[in-house]
């Protein structure tokens, strides 16, 4: 290993990102702790099963997001009583679901299968049909008489990238342009500021699901916060029905509280739940939130730090964290180093957002101001390529050198618990406000 290998593998990349995200915050100084070079890091965490052609070698991404997710984390240790109780290394949540799914690399197909590269008449999109409501609609987007992939393919490719989209949003699909890479010298733009009622530790309310929002929240408990999870009785969070060991890593140690959002009594508990909570957490377009009768904005001028997490910056936009990624440019970047266009990682948009809103969350505690923090998927994944994007000869050395690592993979964590189950702790929880 060369002298800038052995300097990278001593944490510089990630801990020079993680500074710089403190310094939006307005903190400052050095982050203490290691990370692995940004190669190796991506090979530890069991990425390179995931990225790149089914029938080739596994690849490294270009852009160093895994030293992304370790500087982010590194970033939060620094502001935390105790770090150890966070999780070893941010890279490793990157790859735990892949992991723990046996998942593989499949090219233009992402690992999880509901997401796929499509050739239009001048570019590429992406479309993810993870949810089978969505079939019909492809069918329209295609143009054609049934919403198989075989189907939409043919349909998309005589349409332009633009039509594709515009229409693909307005049905509300899931759908992303592949576009080349454009990282963002920011990514926290806090909207509104003031001095928030603090509770002794924070009080996190979990209006998410799936995997962004409950990671952010997991850590936040981690951190020393107090966390309660709130689902609807009609649709509660969809990622309880998979796989429940990885459930249970982003949702142990949570209170669980169910609420009927049709019911006005309900829609009251849940309003003294958010007028308590000093950090809001929730992943919801916001006409659906005001269907509910939620006002973000009062909440924070208040002094709440609300987290808004969207699949785009365009907030009424829908997507998921393949798609999303897709967006940001990553496909575009395996195209440039390898010749062929290919997802990376597994729904990486995700993990990645999960970390920086929990850095974000605990800041902005920190420095004892409530704000509106709005965090993209695609936005997040762009400001994590600022960590640096290897060309040429160093994406060749990145890639030599993760193919000769011999290193274990990170050990995967275990979940301390079993999460709570739906609704188990509404009276308990209920009765406190």
């Amino acid at each position: 290993m060369s002298n800038a290998e052995r300097d990278e593998s001593a944490g510089t990349t990630a801990r020079a990102y993680g500074e710089a995200l403190l310094s939006q915050f307005g903190f400052s100084g050095v982050i203490e702790g290691v990370a692995d070079h940004p190669a190796l890091a991506w090979r530890r965490s069991g990425l390179m099963a995931v990225t790149g052609a089914a029938d080739a070698t596994g690849r490294i991404c270009p852009a160093a997001l895994a030293s992304a997710a370790d500087g982010a984390l590194l970033a939060m240790k620094a502001l935390v009583p105790n770090p150890a109780r966070l999780p070893a290394s941010g890279a490793l949540l990157l790859g735990e679901r892949a992991r723990l799914l046996g998942l593989a690399r499949r090219g233009r197909v992402s690992a999880n299968g509901s997401c796929r590269l499509l050739d239009t008449i001048d570019g590429r999109i992406a479309l993810n049909l993870a949810r089978d409501d969505d079939r019909p609609l492809a069918a329209l987007l295609a143009g054609r008489e049934t919403g198989s992939w075989a189907d939409v393919e043919q349909g998309v490719a005589g349409q332009s990238t633009d039509e594709l989209l515009a229409l693909g949003v307005e049905l509300g699909l899931p759908i992303a342009r592949d576009r080349p890479p454009a990282p963002t010298e920011r990514l926290f733009e806090p909207v509104a500021a003031a001095r928030p009622h603090r509770h002794e530790a924070p009080l996190v309310l979990d209006l998410s699901s799936l995997w962004a929002g409950p990671l952010a929240a997991s850590l936040l408990r981690m951190a020393g916060a107090e966390v309660v999870k709130v689902e609807s009785r009609a649709r509660p969070d969809g990622a309880r029905f998979g796989h429940r060991g990885f459930y249970d890593l982003l949702n142990a140690g949570k209170h669980a509280v169910m609420l009927d959002f049709s019911a006005r009594a309900d829609l009251a508990r849940l309003q003294a739940l958010i007028d308590r909570a000093d950090v809001v957490i929730e992943g919801s377009r916001p006409r659906a939130l005001r269907r509910l009768g939620i006002d973000r904005d009062t909440a924070v001028a208040r002094g709440t730090i609300w987290l808004s997490l969207t699949a785009h910056p365009e907030e009424d936009r829908v997507g998921f964290g393949d798609d999303a990624a897709i967006e940001a440019g990553v496909a575009t970047l395996m195209e440039r180093a390898c010749g062929e266009a290919s997802f990376v990682g597994d729904a990486i948009a995700d993990p990645l957002t999960g970390l920086h809103a929990a850095l974000a969350g605990w800041a902005a505690w920190r420095a004892g101001e409530g704000r509106l923090i709005r965090l993209s998927l695609s936005g997040s994944v762009a400001h994590a390529m600022r960590a640096g994007i290897a060309e040429g000869e160093a994406l060749s050395a990145w890639q030599a050198l993760a193919e000769a690592d011999e290193a274990p993979l990170y050990p995967l964590r275990r979940p301390a618990d079993a999460a709570r189950e739906p609704g188990a702790d509404t009276e308990t929880v209920m009765a406190r406000c």
